[in-house]
């Protein structure tokens, strides 16, 4: 055993997760199972047998549902509680950056119904393609990287901006691109049809639903953080069939889009020459001032800077370019419980001087500085 046979692990675990999810969403009357998520309760538990973890009564978490009931609401951390503390040092398990990582799913309801949490998909999308390869957001990436770049760029802010888009709106993106098979399969890999009755959700835009299990939205934060759910809201429901953005799409395509979209409306506000997604989103906002600097910038939507990190690492840190400086961008709220959110990260960014993490609200200031400065 080693810390990559435990990563793998997890990795194997968030996968069922979210495969779980979508074959629930798929088939509601009937129990899902995952091979991938059985593979990883397997990997996993091997391990707690290597490291001394209850000797044989480890075999009683074996069965999927066991093993969800004694470990997925559980903080990474509390995991390894019952580890030999020998091997805990030996492996070094708690500099791990799976460690840090909070529950990978919360219940919901008395059927062991667990819903993934975000920590879960962003732990996920740090992984290696072959086990992240079947979700969503990676197949429409796979998709639209084969426009042209203005098609690219269109696709990509039209589905930012519209999480939820009627019957009509659907025909009429179809048959602008009728001549496009591409632009067209990307279309249909992010959005899905909705009949159920929903609220627009006043945090991110997208349909939130009240179901047996109470409200849900394209992720828990959006409850936590939102006014408490009224009944002025529930007037607004609308039964119509709508499209609605996948939620892995909406989640981590749409809701980072949106980051760099209000970067580049402030952009546009201070008279600034800017590009979205130059070279096909090697970066995500370029920034050319008049006196000729130029700033690229990667909007991350990533709540555990732990992800952020692990994803810089597997990207081989921020991309090569003609730039002066280099930003990875979170957004501001991010920050709010995690004061050493920005800390964390430029601590694996210290082979390139000039890149540097910040919240939304440090490059506005940052923008404005250099303004200043150009003005005189």
């Amino acid at each position: 055993m080693n810390a990559v046979h435990l990563q793998k692990a997890l990795a194997f675990i968030a996968s069922g997760l979210v495969e779980k999810e979508k074959l629930l969403k798929e088939s509601p009357n009937r129990y899902p199972y995952s091979k991938n998520l059985q593979r990883g309760i397997n990997m996993f538990l091997a391990a707690c047998l290597e490291m001394g973890r209850l000797g044989e009564n480890t075999f009683k978490y074996a069965d999927e549902s066991s093993f969800l009931t004694q470990y997925i609401s559980k903080p990474l951390c509390e995991w390894f509680d019952d580890w030999d503390q020998a091997a805990l040092v030996q492996y070094e398990i708690n500099l791990q950056p799976f460690y840090a990582y909070g529950p990978f799913a919360y219940h919901r309801g008395k059927n062991n119904v667990y819903i993934t949490t975000e920590e879960c998909v962003e732990f996920l999308s740090t992984q290696e393609n072959n086990i992240i390869e079947g979700t969503d957001e990676r197949a429409l990436y796979e998709k639209i990287i084969q426009l042209s770049q203005d098609d690219y760029c269109k696709v990509r802010k039209y589905i930012i901006q519209n999480p939820i888009i009627t019957i009509e709106d659907r025909r009429a993106f179809l048959l602008e691109y009728a001549d496009n098979a591409n632009a067209k399969e990307a279309f249909n890999l992010a959005y899905e049809l909705f009949e159920g009755t929903y609220t627009t959700c006043a945090a991110c835009g997208w349909t939130m639903t009240e179901g047996i299990y109470g409200y849900s939205c394209v992720s828990e934060h959006c409850l936590e953080h939102m006014p408490a759910i009224i009944d002025e809201m529930k007037i607004d429901a609308s039964m119509k069939p709508v499209y609605r953005l996948k939620k892995g799409i909406m989640r981590y395509f749409a809701q980072p889009g949106k980051l760099e979209m209000s970067i580049a409306k402030f952009c546009e506000k201070k008279n600034l020459e800017y590009s979205l997604w130059p070279q096909k989103d090697r970066f995500d906002i370029e920034i050319r001032f008049n006196d000729g600097e130029i700033w690229e910038i990667d909007a991350k939507a990533y709540r555990n800077p732990i992800s952020l990190c692990a994803k810089i690492k597997n990207d081989g840190g921020f991309p090569a370019g003609n730039y002066k400086f280099g930003y990875y961008v979170v957004p501001t709220e991010y920050t709010a419980n995690k004061s050493n959110y920005t800390s964390v990260v430029n601590k694996v960014l210290t082979q390139q001087p000039n890149v540097k993490c910040v919240t939304l609200a440090a490059i506005k200031r940052k923008i404005n500085q250099k303004v200043g400065e150009i003005n005189g």
